[in-house]
């Protein structure tokens, strides 16, 4: 089941909030909670939105901002969130393309207690849409290569003007396939629920008649238009179109009694009206009147003409069905990948799995014992133990800036290098392991996160910079690595990086990337919070 978000989109908007729409869809489709409110908040979260869920009487509805979102109950009492926006003494309400101005006494008889407000970050890191520039090009370009290829060939207007309707078809054809090829367009949406009894979707994914399991309508469509539009490209490199139009009057002609079939199966079988589909119809019969009236025909069609047309025909019927037979692959792994990524989403599930993994054998490091970023209240401590020249470590530190930017007072680290300082060890390794320590131990957590990124980023350790008025501290270094070695010795830990949260070590069966979707829950988990005083500086 898909969502339409456009009322969230619109909010979002007019509060000048951008957002990736896909990424945002597939988020809050990939939550265990989907489609619920609580999806909805958290994948707001997420994107670093500061959303508030809120329980709105009636009677306070003036105490709300001048837009909002709000579950109303109008279009047959089912329940909706709406755009709501006050101007004046009057609401405009609106979802997708239902739009209403309501009085107030109206908006209360519609209000039914639950509110979304969101406010614009400080900080504007929220992910933008990548823009693919082939995907503007490539059309382009072949539209101009096309339409030089017209130009060369010496042929009336007529004939030049009938590749828009195949085109159209085309077109068509594959807006009524939208689910199956992925396209979502608020346009054809509202195009195909253009009234209460139309829906695209229904008809073409329709299979009531044991017939359509093996062929239907949209295929015979895109199959038809795309061998029209080929077929007459050929035809014009041979100089035979008298040849083409003649054998497309007849095939129009024996269409008809599929466009009835179609017509009859929609209105007395589906009980659904499919406008796109009705498009198609109108355009094959415009091709119809258009080729009996403009373009001159003759009965005679066979011969390798024909045998040609016959050729694309059935070639492009081969391709269009192993290429259905990949879109429908991809659409059912696409999703298995959502009830996967619910799964693995799901708090229960994590906590589970986290609680069965292997609990540290000794109480964590003081933090002027080790390395320690973040909030020193936060809820979730992470011990991370880690190494310079692993290059998973390398892929661990994003994740952990990550997360520390984006939950500031909800999560720790505690950074254990995993040194050795024995005698073959290389200089640079002993230097790199002493500038990293004194860099923290002289200007700090930032100053050390920098660093860190700066040599995952160059592996260049003459990079690394010491403040003139600082200095490197070997000994206290020594001491603090000293001490993160016994740690990682006691606890068995032999293999970067490691990850502990709150005691525990992460599960094998996640990935460190999945560790941000239960922050949220693991700050609010008393099972989980470790209140430990003595842990803190004074």
């Amino acid at each position: 089941m898909t969502e339409n978000f456009n009322f969230l989109f619109q909010y979002l908007e007019r509060e000048e909030i951008s957002i990736n729409k896909s990424e945002f869809e597939f988020q809050i489709e990939s939550h265990p909670d989907y489609p619920s409110l609580t999806s909805t908040v958290d994948t707001l979260s997420f994107f670093n939105i500061d959303n508030s869920a809120l329980s709105i009487q009636k009677s306070e509805i003036d105490l709300l901002p001048d837009r909002y979102l709000a579950w109303l109950s109008m279009e047959g009492n089912r329940l909706q969130f709406y755009l709501i926006e006050k101007k004046s003494d009057v609401y405009h309400c609106s979802q997708d393309k239902n739009r209403r101005i309501l009085s107030k006494k109206e908006l209360e008889m519609a209000w039914r207690n639950i509110v979304l407000l969101v406010e614009k970050p400080k900080t504007d890191n929220i992910q933008q849409p990548s823009i693919n520039m082939w995907n503007w090009v490539l059309p382009i370009l072949w539209l101009g290569l096309f339409l030089l290829i017209l130009l060369e060939f010496e042929i009336n207007l007529v004939t030049k003007f009938f590749f828009v309707l195949p085109f159209l078809g085309i077109l068509f054809s594959i807006a009524a396939l939208k689910d199956l090829f992925g396209t979502k367009s608020e346009l054809i949406n509202n195009f195909c629920n253009i009234t209460s009894s139309s829906n695209c979707t229904t008809v073409v994914s329709s299979n009531k008649w044991k017939f359509f399991e093996v062929i239907n309508f949209s295929d015979l469509s895109i199959i038809f238009f795309s061998s029209q539009f080929l077929g007459l490209l050929s035809f014009l490199f041979i100089a035979d179109t008298v040849t083409y139009f003649s054998s497309q009057n007849l095939l129009l002609i024996y269409s008809i009694p599929v466009l009835l079939i179609s017509v009859y199966y929609q209105k007395f079988v589906e009980k659904k009206w499919c406008p796109i589909c009705l498009v198609i119809i109108s355009i094959i019969l415009i091709e119809l009147v258009y080729i009996y009236f403009l373009i001159p025909v003759s009965i005679k069609f066979l011969g390798l003409p024909s045998i040609i047309f016959i050729f694309i025909f059935t070639s492009i019927s081969l391709v269009w069905f192993e290429l259905k037979k990949l879109l429908l692959q991809k659409k059912t792994l696409k999703e298995f990948q959502f009830k996967g990524s619910r799964f693995m989403r799901n708090y229960t599930i994590f906590k589970n799995n986290l609680v069965a993994s292997d609990l540290i054998k000794s109480t964590p490091m003081l933090p002027d014992e080790t390395i320690f970023l973040g909030s020193y209240t936060a809820p979730v401590k992470i011990i991370m133990v880690t190494n310079p020249y692993c290059g998973y470590c390398a892929k661990a530190h994003w994740v952990m800036e990550e997360l520390l930017d984006k939950y500031a007072e909800k999560i720790s680290f505690d950074i254990h290098f995993n040194y050795y300082d024995y005698e073959n060890i290389s200089p640079e390794s002993r230097i790199l392991h002493h500038k990293l320590v004194s860099i923290y131990i002289n200007q700090g957590q930032e100053a050390f996160i920098k660093a860190l990124r700066n040599w995952f980023t160059n592996k260049d350790v003459t990079k690394l910079k010491i403040l003139e008025n600082s200095k490197l501290n070997e000994v206290r270094a020594d001491q603090i690595l000293e001490k993160q070695l016994q740690w990682n010795k006691l606890n068995h830990i032999t293999y970067t990086p490691s990850i502990i949260i709150n005691e525990y070590f992460f599960p094998k069966q996640y990935d460190r990337n999945d560790i941000k979707y239960f922050i949220d829950d693991l700050s609010e988990d008393e099972d989980f919070i470790i209140i430990d005083k003595k842990n803190r500086p004074a």
